[in-house]
């Protein structure tokens, strides 16, 4: 009897002891489950936008960027012997702060009628005048349209620079040819030019661009859209539309001058002298290709007006069947000779005894020069009953 009891007991203690460690499975087993769904949280927010407070961040890194901007307007020369410049985080909640500000100004305008906390913040990117610096992406924001593709301003190179001048070095002078060891003088090419001849500096002056945005101040206190980018979008037309017509048609008085103006060097090639007047044949286009250096030909582009391209694509041979084929869909962009083409509408229009048509590599020809920093001044006595936004490049 005692037996059976002992063995009671012992079953009874194994149903016990199974009993917790069921428990501690289940204790183990949750936490487990609680760590899995931690780190799942974890790739979600890392794989998602914002996550981590990605806006913050983000505001974070506009706010080093407005500082950059700053310290490049400050200290414009750049010797190699500084360090990469850093923002401190008095700098950056500055930056921040002034960036709020500036939402705050494309709605009233007059900076006075700012709270102090963001008038003094704006004043630290005022240089003292009443012009604001914009932020970087405010400024991208602006220039955005400058880029596109098809804008003869996105097709020249671009550089910024933060004085009035951007300089170069120039050597106009190409050396002598080697000379050959059984020529009758042992030093065929001597005496050798000085190194030093021709060498010399190319001042580029940069004119500034000015537009000024007029708005309403009732469209300002009401309108329920993103104000401020409507009123770059207005801006970026402006600029856009003013350097491309510059950098074609420029006379080069207070303004850079245009490839097509008389003065800028750029070689005329005549079309043949069988063409008909205010036409062009497509042997045209392909001798005035090969007039330009081979070395020059990788990247250059035609550039003619839509007009022009029409009458491109209506060329017809003897049995009038149309030369250029259509281009099925989804084909890259027409080329000639394969060089491709490129619509500009600031280009003129085709008439007798003028074929404007443009082959060029434009990175190579034409240098666009352009300020880091853009500037607004708002104006809220000149036009009484308006807001004016001065805008300078």
């Amino acid at each position: 009897m005692s037996d059976m009891t002992g063995i009671a007991d012992l079953v009874a203690q194994v149903k016990e002891a199974s009993a917790s460690i069921a428990q501690g499975d289940d204790r183990f087993t949750k936490r487990l489950d609680g760590l899995e769904n931690s780190i799942n949280e974890l790739y979600r927010k890392t794989s998602r936008p914002g996550g981590f407070g990605g806006g913050e961040t983000d505001e974070r890194k506009d706010a080093i960027g407005h500082c950059i901007a700053k310290h490049d307007l400050l200290q414009p020369k750049d010797d190699g012997r500084v360090g990469q410049y850093s923002p401190s985080e008095a700098q950056i909640s500055e930056a921040m702060t002034a960036r709020k500000a500036l939402r705050a100004l494309w709605r009233v305008g007059n900076p006075t009628q700012l709270s102090t906390e963001h008038q003094k913040s704006l004043s630290s990117f005022s240089f003292g005048t009443n012009a604001f610096i914009l932020p970087p992406t405010m400024s991208n924001r602006v220039i955005s349209c400058i880029i596109d593709r098809d804008d003869v301003a996105g097709l020249v190179d671009n550089v910024n620079v933060s004085g009035p001048s951007i300089k170069f070095l120039i050597d106009n002078v190409r050396m002598q040819v080697a000379g050959w060891a059984c020529q009758s003088s042992c030093f065929a090419n001597a005496p050798q030019d000085d190194l030093k001849e021709g060498l010399g500096e190319l001042e580029i002056k940069v004119e500034s661009l000015r537009h000024i945005v007029c708005v309403g101040r009732d469209l300002l206190a009401d309108a329920s859209f993103p104000l401020e980018n409507w009123i770059l979008r207005k801006a970026s037309i402006g600029f856009r539309d003013a350097i491309s017509a510059a950098i074609l048609t420029g006379d080069g008085l207070g303004k850079p001058m245009g490839l097509l103006n008389q003065r800028s060097g750029i070689p005329i090639c005549d079309v043949s002298p069988t063409t008909p007047p205010a036409q062009f044949s497509w042997a045209d286009l392909v001798m005035l290709k090969y007039e330009v250096p081979l070395q020059w030909q990788q990247g250059s582009v035609f550039l003619m007006n839509s007009r022009t391209f029409a009458l491109l694509m209506t060329m017809q041979d003897a049995m009038s069947r149309p030369i250029w084929a259509a281009l099925p869909e989804g084909a890259p962009g027409f080329q000639i000779a394969g060089s491709p083409v490129k619509i500009v509408n600031w280009m003129p229009d085709v008439e007798a005894g003028s074929t404007p048509i443009l082959f060029v590599n434009l990175k190579q020809t034409y240098l666009l020069v352009t300020r880091q920093a853009l500037e607004m001044v708002p104006d809220v006595f000149t036009a009484h009953w308006c807001v004016l936004f001065r805008f300078e490049v």
